[in-house]
């Protein structure tokens, strides 16, 4: 007697947690079915069998439960030295990631019990079904893996662009979780350097705003495009990685939550336009007196007041608007409050909405987009009654 899936879950990669992951599972035999049980990564389901003894399981609601546990928050505090490539990587799975054991046990009416398991990795990401149907999702079994948006009919291209003078990191996802070396292997002038990775999701820091102490104190880049190989050992991991360094600039820096779910960063144009609004709340009575000794026959309760800014990103390319499309469904939008080219922390970046509700994402003979975003900063504090 066995547990038989017709519909079973991947064991072999990555699973997204915001996707559907369904898995249909009965016994092989002949004894009736009472109830179903499913336990691990947090959860313990009680199931009932359909009436031809089969059993019908979803992931998606349990598992977002248990894996986001920082309401999709940045909290990694890097510290970075010019003395010191370790300071450069850090571990990000905390709150991102969950893995575990799961087993199904499938209980019959003569309180015997039948067994299987499944070992699965789930991390905060989602994916679209024209993604997936264009095989531009980022995962394969067993190879490393940049979290960011890969590019057009691809899942190992990824484009990044990078603003000196700014903050900048991207994640990688390790599958064998190891904390060896690797390599960085810059193809566009012949260098590389040797890091360290952190586990299973190691975040690189290229800069925390400084131009003194950068990865580029180890491993020099081109302004312009680099073309970056990842290596464990002498094993090419057949990532596709550009990074296109900027010169610095002034403007409005964001970071926003992308598809994967780590961090995508957009210098926006340094003209922009700031509206404040306010308006009057609650009113109280205070109409007590004759005509002669009155000024204020109601008593304002105060003002309730937000503000917006405006900004744009202007002559996008193909791979520029894949990267800068994803704010439309990020949960989470940081904007930068911090000083160019000195330290940063994670007091200089402030949660902000956007409030733009539609973008074009697609024009015919178009070739460079530009968008017009806005952003709604936290609601202003007010004196009230």
């Amino acid at each position: 007697m066995a547990i038989v899936f017709s519909k079973d879950i991947a064991t072999d990669k990555l699973l997204t947690a915001y996707n559907n992951h369904i898995v249909r599972f009965s016994s092989d035999s002949s004894l009736t079915p009472a109830t179903a049980q499913i336990v691990g990564l947090g959860m313990d389901v009680l199931l009932y069998p359909h009436p031809n003894g089969t059993f019908y399981f979803n992931f998606i609601e349990y598992v977002t439960a248990e894996i986001n546990t920082k309401n999709f928050a940045d909290d990694i505090v890097y510290n970075l030295s010019d003395s010191d490539t370790n300071s450069f990587t850090y571990d990000v799975a905390n709150g991102f990631y969950l893995e575990g054991t799961v087993t199904f046990r499938i209980n019959f009416t003569d309180t015997s019990i039948e067994a299987a398991s499944r070992d699965l990795k789930f991390y905060i990401g989602v994916d679209q079904i024209e993604d997936y149907k264009k095989n531009q999702i980022l995962f394969v079994p067993n190879r490393i893996a940049i979290l960011s948006p890969v590019q057009d009919r691809s899942n190992n291209s990824t484009y990044l662009k990078y603003w000196q003078g700014y903050p900048f990191e991207f994640t990688f996802y390790n599958p064998q979780g190891t904390t060896d070396p690797f390599i960085l292997k810059n193809l566009s002038n012949g260098l590389q350097h040797e890091f360290q990775l952190k586990g299973k999701f190691t975040s690189l820091y290229l800069s925390d705003g400084r131009t003194d102490i950068t990865i580029e104190n180890f491993l020099p880049m081109m302004l312009g495009e680099n073309n970056i190989q990842f290596y464990i050992g002498a094993i090419n991991q057949n990532v596709n990685l550009i990074v296109d360094k900027q010169e610095s600039d002034c403007g409005t820096y964001i970071k926003f939550l992308n598809k994967n779910g780590r961090f995508s960063y957009w210098l926006l144009s340094k003209f922009h336009f700031r509206t404040r609004t306010s308006k009057y709340g609650s009113e109280l009575e205070n109409d007590f007196e004759s005509l002669e000794d009155t000024s204020s026959p109601t008593l304002q309760g105060g003002k309730t007041g937000d503000e917006t800014i405006k900004c744009a990103a202007e002559k996008l390319t193909d791979r520029e608007k894949i990267i800068f499309e994803g704010i439309i469904d990020s949960p989470k939008i940081y904007m930068f409050t911090g000083e160019r080219f000195a330290k940063s922390n994670l007091s200089d970046w402030m949660e902000v909405r956007l409030k733009t509700s539609s973008f074009v994402i697609t024009e015919p003979r178009k070739k460079l987009y530009s968008y017009i975003i806005e952003l709604d900063l936290p609601a202003r504090y007010m004196q009230i009654l």
